[in-house]
């Protein structure tokens, strides 16, 4: 029997049986249906959570602490340091991508400004790290912006034109800003490009560049907004904001003094101006992120320590992908060190998620087994309709392979065009959701564009799914087709 032939013999028999076939079909649309709308769900809330909350790729190594009641111990000889000699060993541990350091700021710092926003100073708390600057790619900083995030007290020069707008080679080969002398509110016209005239040290200064997260925006306009909303101050008004309303806003940042910590320990104080130049999921969640030389500068001046400004708080790890994640990190918990919560977090959050999937597929393959049984009791009923018919084709010389060829084969048109309606079916339906949640669910902290995830993957596995069961199914009665005698079956025996 050719592929022609058997392809006809099962277009016949499922026009003669269309509903039979019908009925079957419905135990696999709506396994196959609710299997790849909760894989999906699974996936979309995985990227979200794994992706944007907890990034389970970036493993935050910190000092090794021991709790003694009520307080944390770096133990008798205190904790191993995190510094460069670190970030060498661990830019050689297999599975790492790229290493970099995080450093706080050591001292009390305070800020003040957003008039550009709501009419009126503010006066709060800055809480700020650093980063390198090579880490933040161009494409997180706005490029119709003068300033870039990169540490402008550090450009090495040997000439004026080697410097930026406003600066000049100082004597130690570095770029300074040029003298100026301003009066209160006119200290950006004193000064050419991007530079403003600093009041006490009377010499032009580019504002000390800043990146922040991205997550600090949703927070805002997820819930900060919404609670200023409910208020009756002038606050209320505020209205959400953009990324592209934010960047180029500039506030000043009084290091060595803080509106409730009070002053530093190394006495010294200065007001410089800071300007937002970009977004990158590399900064602070909650605060200002520097590139990282500033950092270091104004703890060693600000903290009365020197060492202060050569050791760091934090280095960030990056693997290479999600599955070498749990490798690295006993790798660096066996090198003595310590990782934040975050990377526990991740794991807990990964792993809810992982069973929350499994025992909604769980539920679609007990729907799919159902199937089956329904598909297996389909058959045998087609079997005994049928029987005179295969008896006469057993007459005529089939073989009891190509008999059970062409149960199997019935079996395989059902499970594509029942897999291939399923698939369409929980499609549309994942669309539906997103529908309703983007348009009834408000704003929230990381609210994602859609709740649903889909890769090639899911729709073979579905359609593989549909298959497998409709041939579990269709296995027995395709055995007991092929066991029919024809002169018993010719003969109504």
């Amino acid at each position: 029997m050719n592929l022609q032939k058997l392809l006809r013999l099962v277009w016949q028999s499922i026009r003669r049986s269309k509903r039979d076939f019908l009925f079957s079909s419905v135990g696999i649309i709506i396994g196959i249906s609710t299997l790849l709308f909760f894989t999906s769900l699974g996936t979309g809330i995985k990227e979200t959570v794994l992706e944007r909350v907890f990034v389970v790729r970036q493993l935050e190594v910190i000092k090794k602490t021991y709790d003694v009641g009520a307080f944390q111990s770096e133990g008798l000889f205190g904790a191993k340091k995190l510094d460069d000699s670190l970030i060498e060993k661990l830019d050689k541990v297999e599975g790492v991508r790229s290493v970099y350091p995080k450093m706080k700021l050591t001292f009390p710092t305070g800020a003040f400004g957003g008039k550009q926003l709501i009419g009126k100073d503010v006066r709060g708390e800055l809480v700020a790290d650093g980063l390198p600057a090579e880490l933040i790619s161009d494409e997180e900083v706005d490029p119709s912006l003068e300033v870039v995030f990169k540490d402008y007290e550090a450009i090495s020069c040997k000439q004026k034109s080697d410097c930026p707008k406003a600066y000049t080679c100082g004597d130690k080969g570095v770029c300074v800003g040029e003298p100026c002398q301003a009066r209160r509110g006119e200290e950006s016209a004193a000064c050419e490009g991007a530079a403003y005239c600093h009041s006490e040290r009377k010499q032009c200064m580019i504002p000390i560049p800043v990146v922040a997260s991205p997550k600090m925006l949703e927070i805002y306009n997820g819930s900060i907004h919404t609670a200023l909303s409910g208020s009756s101050g002038a606050l209320s008004k505020l209205p959400k904001l953009s990324k592209n309303a934010l960047v180029g806003f500039e506030a000043n940042a009084l290091f060595g003094r803080s509106f409730f910590l009070g002053e530093s320990a190394g006495g010294q104080q200065d007001v410089r101006r800071i300007r937002l130049v970009g977004f990158s999921d590399k900064a602070i969640d909650l605060g200002a992120t520097f590139p990282i030389g500033y950092v270091k500068r104004l703890n060693a001046i600000h903290s009365g320590r020197e060492e202060a400004g050569r050791e760091y708080h934090a280095v960030v790890v990056e693997t290479e992908s999600n599955e070498v994640t749990a490798a690295v990190a006993q790798k660096i918990e066996d090198m003595g060190y310590a990782l934040s919560d975050k990377f526990e977090n991740a794991q807990r959050a990964s792993l809810l998620i992982l069973l929350i999937t499994v025992i909604f597929n769980l539920i679609s393959a007990i729907i799919l087994a159902v199937a089956a049984v329904n598909i297996m009791h389909t058959f045998l009923m087609l079997i005994l309709e049928r029987r005179r018919e295969l008896g006469l084709l057993r007459a005529l010389g089939a073989t009891r392979a190509q008999i059970r060829m062409l149960v199997l084969s019935e079996a395989t048109a059902l499970g594509l065009i029942g897999g291939s309606l399923g698939i369409t079916v929980g499609f549309v339906a994942t669309k539906a959701v997103d529908a309703i949640f983007n348009s009834q669910v408000q704003d929230f902290p990381f609210k994602p564009d859609t709740l649903f995830g889909f890769a090639p993957w899911m729709f073979l596995m579905c359609l593989g799914a549909a298959l497998f069961f409709c041939w579990i199914g269709a296995l027995l009665p395709a055995i007991r087709a092929s066991r029919i005698d024809p002169a018993a079956a010719l003969t109504g025996r």
